[in-house]
This record gives C-alpha cells, structure tokens and sequence, in this order.
C-alpha cells in the first residue's frame, strides 16, 4: 500500500524520520509530507511515528494510482509509477 504521510513541517524529530524511514520504500519531496509503501495500515503507521512525536499533528492516508504531481523533481513520476498501491475494497 502506499501511504501519505504529513505533520507540521519543520517540527520532526530524529527519532521520527528514523521511524518513517525504516516502515517501507519512501520519498520526501516536500516538507512535511512524505509518500510511504508499506504494508501497514494506516492505523499502524500512525500509531508508530506518533510514539515519535506524540505532542504533533499527524495524518496518515492511502493514496491510489489516481494521482497528479507537478515540479516533483527527476525520478519521481517513475518511482511513484513502480510502487504497489494494492486493492481498494468499496465499503
């Protein structure tokens, strides 16, 4: 699955982008948000970086193949491209 990861830029931690980093494949294009693979919920993924920063807004959100992006820099769309973003069941 691939996930958006955001909090107030600027306010991370060590400890938290060691965390990010070490869920899954990832890239940080812009302060404060990064999108994440990984197998985790966003759930999980939330309640682990939040052990890092507990005092800091956090949002954790699957994103589908249904994406747009603009000035992302060399690689990106590539990247994002060979990523797995899993099933989406209708609720």
């Amino acid at each position: 699955m691939v996930m958006l990861v955001t909090w107030e830029a600027g306010k991370e931690n060590d400890a938290f982008v060691e965390e990010l980093k070490s869920l899954g494949n990832w890239s940080n294009r812009v302060p404060g948000a990064w999108i994440l693979e990984t197998p985790m919920s966003p759930r999980k993924v939330r309640d682990l970086l939040g052990e890092k920063m507990p005092d800091q807004r956090l949002f954790v959100a699957r994103v589908s193949e249904n994406w747009a992006g603009r000035n992302m820099g060399n690689g990106f769309p590539e990247w994002l491209k060979g990523r797995k973003f899993g099933t989406f069941n209708a609720s």
